[in-house]
């Protein structure tokens, strides 16, 4: 793993397998309150287990992809955490139960690499890699999205493709509602910049308007906006504003 300096005090470190079930639910509890997640994931209320799967399977592919690096950040564990956001969080059965003080993930970040960069394949879980019985991730049956597929990702991914040529995208970021407001979001990205910078790379980042504040205030800078529409009438309208670091 490559050695990058951490935020003092913070604890971050990278994703291995075995985070995939809580990292779901951090996901599911923070990104509740994303315009995507209402337009995509309408009947999350009725079908939250097919939220966490989805989640699941994603966060299994990113930790299994060489190009990608997915961070986690911990604090401790608050027991009515899932009082304090408006999704639903389902928990397997045999699920480790966690108890008031416990060190637990409350926020994640991804990134995508740059081709070429000399970091590919070296933030992997290289435990599961090795590993004969490799847990399986189905994602779920997506009862819980209102249509098939993820418009609001193919229409980022196309402009990440369009403006963010040699720089490692930042893909995904949330923190669990719970924790807001302690720096977690600054930490995570702080490190993310610190890799980028390490081989002298920028990075880049599609945003929406809840998390725009952070990013300028760390120094990027607003390149444009876009925004899709679903088929209703009236349609509805999501925004994405471009980012880069440095410009």
């Amino acid at each position: 793993m490559v050695s990058i300096g951490l935020p003092s005090g913070v604890i971050l470190r990278l994703a291995t397998i075995k985070d995939v079930p809580r990292t779901s639910a951090v996901a599911t509890a923070g990104f509740f309150y994303s315009p995507a997640f209402e337009w995509e994931r309408r009947y999350h209320a009725q079908y939250p287990e097919d939220t966490i799967k989805s989640f699941a399977k994603r966060f299994a592919d990113i930790i299994r992809d060489p190009e990608f690096i997915l961070g986690v950040v911990e604090d401790s564990y608050q027991p009515d955490e899932n009082s304090k956001t408006g999704a639903t969080i389902v928990t397997n059965q045999g699920e480790k139960a966690f108890q008031a003080g416990d060190s637990v993930i409350v926020g994640f970040a991804a990134w995508k690499l740059p081709p070429g960069s000399k970091y590919i394949g070296q933030f992997m879980d290289h435990e599961d890699l090795a590993a004969d019985n490799r847990p399986v991730f189905d994602g779920g049956l997506g009862r819980d999205k209102y249509m098939p597929g993820s418009p609001v990702y193919e229409a980022v991914s196309a402009q990440e493709e369009k403006h963010f040529q040699g720089r490692m995208v930042i893909e995904l970021v949330a923190i669990h509602p719970a924790y807001w407001r302690r720096g977690h979001a600054r930490s995570l990205l702080s490190w993310g910049i610190a890799v980028a910078e390490s081989e002298e790379v920028k990075t880049g980042v599609v945003a929406n308007t809840r998390g725009l504040g952070l990013y300028l205030s760390m120094g990027f800078k607003e390149v444009l906006r876009f925004s899709i529409q679903d088929e209703d009438e009236p349609p509805n309208v999501i925004s994405g504003i471009l980012l880069k670091y440095p410009d």
